[in-house]
């Protein structure tokens, strides 16, 4: 049976210093006026269009066509992201290079699930020497529902292996109890680390199949991804 592993980005793989928020509240406080733009929202484990959709919607500016408006955000947020990257820079997290060069030693082809939208992702994974480490995923261009992003990534990746998209022999990778739900909400276990705003106690409350402080000891974690 073919393993299958998913790896959320932000906070999992990488941490942008706040990158996306920025360039979601620039280019929201440029339409609005309002400063703050994204004061009081929640980016943690959601998915881009999720974000996209309440930011334009609390702000009066969806228009007669929320999804040209959608659209036109999304442009004008992949600029910025640019943008805030070069500014805020960021780091790749414990232990991941080492994990991703075992698993491709091991011939393990790699997948994502991700809220990010694939350009996004692109730009921010392409942004630490990332992207190319990933054959497929399922993004968060189209749903604001996690579940559906990781059943995306469990079709995308299984027809790049060319195994059956079994959801049982499938392992998430996330730093949230929004990727611990959606893990299992699409039939998978969830590997969680506490590498975002979310301690082990609270993973393992959450209800992690495993939880590590980090991706640092890749032995170990190499024993869960191979269980």
């Amino acid at each position: 049976m073919a393993r299958l592993l998913l790896f959320d980005i932000d906070m999992t793989l990488i941490r942008t210093h706040g990158a996306g928020r920025g360039a979601v509240n620039t280019v929201l406080a440029r339409l609005s006026g309002v400063e703050e733009a994204t004061a009081g929202m929640r980016f943690d484990g959601r998915t881009d269009r999720a974000i996209f959709l309440e930011a334009l919607g609390r702000h009066g500016l969806g228009g007669a066509d929320p999804e040209r408006a959608f659209e036109a955000f999304v442009a004008d947020y992949l600029a910025e992201l640019e943008k805030s990257l070069e500014v805020l820079g960021g780091v790749v997290l414990p232990g991941v290079p080492a994990l991703l060069d075992a698993l491709d030693a091991r011939g393990q082809l790699l997948g994502l699930a991700t809220g990010n939208m694939e350009r996004g992702a692109r730009v921010k994974l392409t942004h630490f020497g990332l992207w190319e480490r990933f054959a497929a995923g399922g993004f968060g261009d189209h749903t604001p529902v996690r579940a559906e992003v990781v059943r995306e990534g469990i079709d995308a990746l299984a027809r790049v292996i060319g195994c059956d998209p079994d959801p049982s022999a499938t392992i998430v990778l996330g730093d949230t109890p929004l990727d611990i739900e959606a893990a299992h909400l699409a039939g998978t276990r969830c590997l969680a680390v506490a590498t975002g705003a979310f301690d082990v106690d609270a993973l393992r409350a959450a209800g992690a199949d495993w939880v590590f402080a980090d991706l640092s000891d890749t032995t170990r974690v190499l024993d869960v991804l191979s269980s």
